[in-house]
């Protein structure tokens, strides 16, 4: 019987940087807790506001990027070389993944934002969708990847040895300190992680009490599991408090807007 022969194909850049992300996380002992979130409040506030509403997503950054401001745990990070010690970045830096059509294939991009809990719920919202929609060789990070995953192997390698041995700050820059992941038709517990990327929180769709999971993936060297569900309980009251007072603040500011036009 003769053997059917199937065909070779090149890694592509895009499959490149994520073996690399892939390969990274394999050395960082990452752990994952899932928490139910009640968000009805959030949503008749955005109820309130006429369409286009700021994404689920974008409310998500914003909610979990003022929390990291207050609490040191979800911006640091841990390095073993050449002695063990925990790097804490002053600033919030988020790493945003977005899927695009590149080149023929779909392929995972990741924009760093730096400050996100400084920008208003629809500012995010645009840029997000910018993420999405505009072309890849708009975007600085996008473009960076697609250089880095053309080099060769040993010279990616060396440069993320630098980054994730060597230099918290560029570490933070270039990875970011915390990612988000979410509102997809997915399940909510990811199978594998591209922990190299550091904390990152996913969350899924919402059932008609209001409620979603969110999982929030960590590096157990940082921080530990009682931590990371009060932080969970705290992401709660912020969407319920801070995003809702802005989305309403929001609402208010459309309502008179139109009045006067």
């Amino acid at each position: 019987m003769s053997l059917e022969k199937g065909s070779y194909h090149s890694v592509s850049a895009s499959r490149r940087w994520m073996c690399d992300l892939v390969a990274l996380s394999r050395k960082i002992p990452i752990a994952a807790l899932e928490h139910r979130l009640h968000l009805q409040p959030v949503i008749d506030a955005l109820h309130e506001i006429p369409s286009p509403h700021p994404s689920w997503s974008a409310l998500f950054l914003k909610a979990f990027a003022l929390l990291a401001r207050q609490q040191p745990y979800l911006r640091r990070s841990y390095f073993g070389f050449p002695w063990p010690r925990i790097y804490e970045h002053p600033v919030n830096v988020a790493a945003i993944t977005v899927e695009r059509e590149w080149r023929g294939e779909h392929a995972i991009f990741f924009d760093m934002l730096p400050r996100p809990e400084t920008m208003g719920v629809m500012e995010l919202h645009h840029y997000l969708r910018r993420l999405k929609c505009e072309p890849v060789e708009n975007f600085h990070c996008f473009r960076r990847l697609t250089l880095g995953g053309s080099l060769p192997l040993p010279v990616r390698w060396l440069i993320w040895r630098y980054l994730y041995s060597f230099s918290g700050p560029r570490r933070a820059a270039y990875t970011g300190t915390f990612a988000i992941n979410g509102g997809t038709r997915f399940p909510i517990r990811p199978v594998t992680t591209t922990g190299a990327i550091g904390t990152t929180i996913y969350f899924g769709l919402f059932d008609a009490e209001g409620n979603t999971d969110v999982c929030l993936t960590f590096d157990h060297r940082v921080m530990d599991g009682g931590v990371v569900v009060r932080m969970l309980d705290e992401l709660e009251s912020v969407l319920n408090t801070d995003i809702v007072i802005e989305l309403k603040a929001l609402a208010e500011h459309q309502e008179t807007m139109r009045r006067a036009g």
